[in-house]
């Protein structure tokens, strides 16, 4: 219990336990947009796939080292590393790919601001597999950091264009 302590990995409860509300709120949404309009528009359900595979993502990416505590003492920080790469890798690819798609529905803005932190985010932990940076909690925990704000972004879009611009929707 000591090297959980000693590594701080409390940061990384506190963003799934953020992570697990916005999933939840993603619920409401749903619940309040289906209520009040005929459907979705394209721009609003692109913002409604992102912050639920981004706020699940961050879930499970905030507690996979933990998956290391229940075998042994210590985590192995390259082997989380390479795993969230690789995974933010196809993650970011897919929102690119997602935001050239729906670019009509979106704004541009922050479809580029986004597609650059996760382009960052995703560098910063190859950088620290080729040895460019110690593989350590605060490389991974960057990565985590992306797909909580990429959620918090999401989320933000989703709420002021679905509910408060219901106008949108109809």
């Amino acid at each position: 219990m000591e090297s959980i302590v000693n590594e701080n990995l409390d940061v990384l409860l506190s963003v799934a336990e953020v992570s697990v509300a916005f999933a939840g709120f993603a619920g409401i949404i749903t619940a309040v947009v289906s209520n009040n309009s005929a459907g979705w528009d394209p721009g609003n359900a692109s913002r409604f796939r992102l912050m639920i595979f981004s706020s699940l993502s961050a879930i499970v990416a905030s507690l996979m080292p933990y998956a290391f505590l229940l075998n042994s003492g210590q985590i192995d920080w390259v082997w989380n590393i390479a795993m969230l790469g690789v995974y933010l890798l196809g993650f970011t690819v897919y929102n690119i790919r997602s935001f050239v798609l729906a670019r009509h529905d979106l704004n541009g803005y922050v479809s580029f601001v986004v597609s650059i932190l996760g382009a960052s985010a995703t560098l910063v932990q190859f950088a620290a597999l080729i040895g460019m940076v110690t593989p350590s909690l605060g490389v991974y925990f960057l990565g985590v950091f992306y797909l909580l704000i990429q959620s918090c972004i999401a989320f933000t879009r989703l709420v002021t264009q679905a509910i408060l611009k219901p106008d949108k929707t109809r």
